[in-house]
C-alpha cells in the first residue's frame, strides 16, 4: 500500500517540478515581472505564476490518483472533498521561490501525505539540482539524480542511493536554518541558534533558502543538522519524513499554522535534546513538562512494548507531540514527558496505565 502513495508522491512532485523547469534560462538575473511575481507577506515572501502552475500540476495528478483525499497547499489551501479517505495531502508547489526568482537553483516541489496524523509517503523534486529524494514510512528513504523532467509517474531512477543521515562524529560540523520575515521572531531565532552551535560543536552555518531541500540534505549527511523557528506544515512535511526514514532525529512542529502557534522543526543532533529547545517567551500556548510512573513487574519489557508501538529512536519516541523517555526503576518505570501545553490530555489518554 505505501508503494502506492510513494509512486503517487512522486508522480506529483515530478509533475510541479516540470513546471519549475519552465523557468527561462538567462544569464541575467530576471526582473519579478519575468515570473510573474508579487509579494505575499513582505518584501522577501514571493509568489509567482510558476508556484500556482506548480500547484495546479501536483493537485491534478493527486486528484486523478486519489480522488477522495484532501489536499492542504501553500497556494490554494485546503480542499475537502466528499466521502474523505482519512488521507491528507501537505504540498509546496515551489519551496524556495526568492531562490527561483533570483535564479539560485535550490529550489524544489515538495509533496507529502499522512493518515491521522502519521505521515506516510514523501517526495522531492529539485528540478535546477537535476536531484530527488522520496520516503515512505518504515522503508527507508532514497536518492537519485534525475534525467529530464517529464510529467507522469516516475520511470526507473537512475542509481538510487538508500540515505543514512550525517556521518556521526566528523569535524567541521554543518548547521542549516533559516529566518521568519518578521524581525521581533528572528530575535528569538538569532538567540536560540547562537545557542545551539555552541552546543553542538557546529564549524559553520548554512542557508539555502529552502526548508525541504536543507532537510533532504541532513537526510543524505550532507549537512550535519537543521533547526528553523516557524515553518508552515508545508515546508517541513516531505522533509521531514525523508530525514526521519533515514535514520535522523527529528522533531516536528507541534502545531501547523506558524503565523499564531510557531515551533520548531529540527533534524539531527543539535547538542541540546530536542525537546529542551523552547519556545519563544510571548507564545499562546507554550509547552509543559510532565513527569508519570508505571508499575511494573518486568520495566524494560513495558520499554519495549511501547518504543515498538510507537516507533522509537535512541529510547525516545513521540506520542500527541509529546517526546517521552523513560527510565527503569524497581519493578516501576519513569517517564517524562515534553510537549504543547493543549496536547496534554490526549497524551495522558493514549498512555492511561501512567500515574501522571
Amino acid at each position: 500500500m505505501m508503494k502506492a502513495f510513494l509512486a503517487v508522491a512522486r508522480a506529483a512532485a515530478q509533475a510541479g517540478a516540470a513546471q519549475l523547469a519552465r523557468r527561462p534560462d538567462n544569464t541575467a538575473p530576471l526582473g519579478v515581472e519575468d515570473l510573474g511575481a508579487e509579494t505575499k507577506s513582505s518584501g522577501s515572501d514571493w509568489v509567482t505564476d510558476f508556484d500556482r502552475k506548480a500547484e495546479d500540476a501536483i493537485r491534478f495528478v493527486l486528484q486523478s490518483y486519489r480522488p477522495h483525499d484532501e489536499i492542504y497547499g501553500e497556494e490554494y489551501g485546503a480542499t475537502t472533498v466528499e466521502e474523505p479517505s482519512g488521507y491528507r495531502w501537505s504540498i509546496d508547489p515551489l519551496d524556495g521561490t526568492t531562490n527561483f526568482i533570483r535564479g539560485l537553483p535550490h529550489y524544489c516541489s515538495s509533496v507529502a501525505v499522512e493518515y491521522h496524523g502519521r505521515w506516510v509517503a514523501a517526495a522531492i523534486v529539485a528540478p535546477a539540482l537535476r536531484r530527488s529524494w522520496w520516503a515512505s514510512v518504515g522503508a527507508g528513504a532514497y536518492t537519485s539524480i534525475d534525467g529530464p523532467l517529464d510529467v507522469g509517474l516516475t520511470g526507473r531512477p537512475a542509481e538510487p542511493v538508500r540515505l543514512a543521515g550525517p556521518v556521526l562524529g566528523r569535524s567541521g560540523r554543518l548547521l542549516a536554518s533559516g529566518f521568519a520575515y518578521d524581525s521581533a521572531r528572528r530575535v528569538f531565532q538569532f538567540e536560540q541558534l547562537q545557542r545551539i552551535l555552541g552546543a553542538g560543536d557546529f564549524a559553520d552555518m548554512r542557508r539555502a533558502g529552502s526548508a525541504a531541500l536543507d532537510l533532504s540534505l541532513v537526510a543524505d549527511g550532507t549537512l550535519d543538522a537543521y533547526a528553523e523557528y516557524g515553518l508552515q506544515e508545508y515546508d517541513w512535511a516531505a522533509g521531514a519524513l525523508i530525514a526521519q526514514e533515514a535514520g535522523v532525529p527529528v522533531r516536528r512542529p507541534a502545531w501547523p499554522q506558524s503565523d499564531t502557534t510557531p515551533d520548531w522543526t529540527l533534524a539531527g543532533d543539535i547538542g541540546i535534546p530536542h525537546a529542551e529547545l523552547d519556545l519563544d517567551p510571548q507564545h499562546p500556548i507554550g509547552r509543559i513538562v510532565l513527569n508519570g510512573t508505571v508499575d511494573t513487574n518486568d520495566p524494560a519489557d513495558w520499554i519495549r512494548e511501547q518504543a515498538a508501538a510507537y516507533g522509537a529512536r535512541d529510547g525516545v519516541w513521540t506520542v500527541e507531540n509529546f517526546t517521552l523517555e523513560c527510565s527503569v526503576g524497581h519493578e516501576a518505570v519513569t517517564v517524562t514527558a515534553t510537549g504543547p501545553a493543549d496536547r496534554a490530555e490526549a497524551m495522558k489518554q493514549q498512555l492511561k496505565e501512567v500515574r501522571w
